[in-house]
Formats: C-alpha cells, structure tokens, sequence
C-alpha cells in the first residue's frame, strides 16, 4: 500500500467513451470545471463524482489477493496515481496535474468489478476503491503529472 499520504503521481488516465464501453487508456485529457474529463460519458454537471481516481497500489494487491493481474483501466476509475492516501483526502482539495477538485467521497466498488476485474474483485477494493470529486477548477491531466493536498480557495 502506499506509504506517502500527501503527494503522489498519476500513472494513467482512462475515458470511457459510452456506458458499457472499456475504459480506455489516453496520453492526456482534458478535464472541465464543474463538469469532468471531456468525451466520457460520465460527464455531469453539478455531480459530486465528475472524477474519480484510484490507488495503483489498491489494485497491485488486489491482484496478488486474486491471483491475477488487475489490467490498468480494470477498476473503471478515470485516474490511476501512485504514492497518495486517497481515503485520507476525502473532504479535502486535490491537485491532480493542472485540475484541482474538492474530494467529496470515498468510490464504492459495484458489481461491475466481479467482470471488470474478476471474482471477488468487488469484496477485494471493498473500502479501498478510490475517490470520487467535484472539478473545483479545470485543465489538462496526464501521465506522470503530480497529485497533491492543496489548501482550499
């Protein structure tokens, strides 16, 4: 698990382009405030999940714990990052690459993770499925980018 609670890196950024399609891997996205990444379908505005980002280290052991390996984009997250306590930044602002959101739940898994990821997939991330949040303020995100605890505006 990680062991850095306040920074950390975006390994990959995923789109799912319609409900039911795979989360795809891009080289950047381009995230809109009050609204989410721009060409997934999970674009709302006002949402309190407009991005959602998920811990590499999460799905490194819920791999080992199954058996298998957790493809990245398996977990239906937008962000994958490394080196950040996700659930230590619920209800705090986070700084991912240029965007900044207002962290506003923890990310339940569903049941989509029993196909997604695999059997057991769900009870595997059960409280260690990630982050969703409100865009506070947009830009552009992409691999390699930093992800940090801001102070709020």
């Amino acid at each position: 698990m990680s062991t850095e609670t306040s920074t950390g890196t975006i390994e990959w950024v995923h789109v799912v382009a319609s409900k039911g399609a795979p989360a795809m891997p891009v080289a950047f996205a381009e995230v809109v405030t009050n609204h989410g990444i721009t060409g997934d379908w999970r674009v709302r505005a006002g949402s309190r999940r407009q991005l959602t980002l998920v811990d590499a280290d999460v799905l490194d052991d819920v791999g080992r714990t199954l058996g298998i390996e957790v493809a990245p984009g398996a977990s239906r997250r937008q962000v994958t990052v490394r080196g950040i306590d996700l659930n230590a930044t619920i209800g705090q602002h986070v700084a991912v690459g240029e965007v900044v959101i207002d962290v506003t739940l923890a990310c339940d898994p569903c049941e989509q993770m029993e196909v997604a990821i695999g059997l057991g997939g769900r009870a595997a991330l059960e409280g260690r499925g990630g982050i969703c949040g409100r865009v506070v303020s947009g830009g552009t995100i992409r691999p390699g980018d930093s992800v940090r605890i801001v102070p709020r505006a």
